[in-house]
């Protein structure tokens, strides 16, 4: 079995269901690791002023399979977890012997409503 295969078969086992919305597209539903940037100087990319003062926006860090390329998705791209929407931020491939075996990206939980069916 190929690294990339490995990995997408781990991320089906510790990841969680998914999908992505880029304008009318949506994929389906697949598989993919997300985790929360808790460290306030890791994860603090950009402060967030509201009526009542400054507050952190939440960040993730999402790693998914090599078959769903994150890195040729638009900037109107959305991602829907459990409910939730997040924006990417930032997305790269990683390789191995020149083959991608997975994408990893920083997420941005996004407020306000869910994608409409």
């Amino acid at each position: 079995m190929n690294k990339a295969n490995l990995i997408k078969k781990q991320l089906e086992r510790v990841g969680k269901s998914l999908y992505i919305k880029d304008d009318e597209w949506v994929s389906t539903p697949f598989y993919a690791y997300v985790s929360h940037l808790w460290r306030k100087k890791s994860s603090a990319f950009e402060p967030n002023y509201d009526e009542i003062g400054k507050g952190v926006s939440k960040y993730y860090l999402y790693i998914g399979p090599y078959d769903h390329d994150i890195t040729v998705l638009s900037e109107n791209a959305v991602i829907e977890i459990d409910g939730k929407r997040y924006e990417f931020k930032n997305a790269d491939g990683v390789s191995f012997s020149g083959q991608t075996v997975y994408y990893t990206a920083v997420l941005r939980l996004l407020e306000g409503d869910t994608f409409e069916d």
